[in-house]
């Protein structure tokens, strides 16, 4: 998983800087194979219309950040920040992969050629190629405006049969969770059998419970930031086990000084139906904003300080060689 993770990181830090606006790239689960385990959702052209995307700095944020790329990946990593519009994941019992949906298919073949990519096969009568990334084989693909990263050549193959219509998809079927809600621009949701292998290594009470399935959005409304979470539990007692423990997160974090969490307490509802509890969480974008704000100079500190020890340490080393 390791590696597919690698994969959404990149594919998210490309599509996030998308600059051009259309209405929406929603997600579609006609995409995603029916045996996946987990799969996911940014809508990169309705996030960029946000009020949140705006006030944490917009296009000007997103310059910024490709200015940290590589020297060598900039003029890759530009080029598809101007066609992306959105990304979805999937993932399955060990592999899984990546599509960064563009305006311009033309480009991405383009694209291919200014890479270190090997051609590999031919897949559905698309070619397919790998890459070695941070010392991991990667396999990708484009499949008319959608480059497709995979982190196995048979997950690269799975994606491209269902892309194609020749394999089954998540459209029609209840193995996972979906939102229909207007206005989403993030998405994930996971099944029983990843949960099942989360919950093996959880420290967390509430993912030890029953859990049987999560589905999680995110939008934004009337100037509103709104997170719904869908959990189906396996029982009625770990129903009422979870709104205990959930219950008592509210309490605790109601007693802090920290405005923050008093905004967040009073923005969250726990309600539940049957064998199901939602989480619905609605809070000011003018609030969230300055969080974020606040957590990117931290990050922006660390780095910072990164980069001076790593300078200090080569000019050390130079310093030593000099002498020798």
């Amino acid at each position: 998983m390791r590696h597919v993770t690698l994969t959404i990181s990149l594919a998210l830090g490309l599509a996030a800087a998308g600059a051009q606006l259309a209405s929406a790239t929603p997600f579609e689960p006609a995409t995603i194979p029916d045996s996946a385990q987990a799969a996911g959702h940014l809508d990169v052209d309705a996030l960029r219309k946000t009020q949140i995307f705006a006030g944490v700095g917009g296009q000007a944020a997103i310059d910024a950040a490709l200015n940290d790329a590589p020297a060598e990946m900039q003029p890759v990593v530009r080029m598809l920040a101007q066609s992306a519009r959105g990304v979805s994941f999937w993932y399955g019992a060990d592999h899984g992969a990546v599509y960064l949906e563009t305006r311009d298919g033309r480009a991405l073949s383009q694209l291919l050629g200014k890479l270190p990519v090997k051609p590999t096969r031919t897949v559905d009568g698309v070619s397919t190629y790998a890459i070695t990334a941070h010392g991991s084989p990667h396999f990708v693909a484009v499949f008319g405006d959608t480059l497709v990263l995979a982190d196995a050549d048979a997950s690269l193959e799975t994606s491209l049969h269902v892309l194609a219509g020749k394999a089954g998809n998540l459209a029609g079927s209840k193995q996972l969770p979906m939102s229909t809600r207007q206005g989403v621009f993030v998405l994930v949701t996971l099944g029983d059998n990843m949960l099942g292998a989360i919950q093996k290594h959880a420290h967390s009470k509430v993912l030890q419970l029953g859990l049987r399935s999560v589905a999680i959005d995110v939008s934004e409304s009337g100037g509103m930031l709104v997170a719904n979470a869908r959990a189906e539990m396996r029982s009625a007692d770990a129903v009422q086990k979870a709104r205990s423990i959930l219950d008592g997160l509210r309490a605790l974090a109601s007693l802090s000084d920290e405005p923050a969490a008093g905004a967040l307490v009073d923005g969250i509802t726990v309600t539940s139906n049957g064998l199901s509890i939602d989480v619905v969480a609605r809070l000011p974008v003018s609030q969230i904003i300055p969080m974020i704000q606040a957590h990117h100079g931290h990050h922006k500190q660390m780095m910072d300080k990164h980069r001076a020890k790593d300078k200090a340490k080569a000019k050390s080393k130079d310093s030593d060689d000099d002498n020798d």
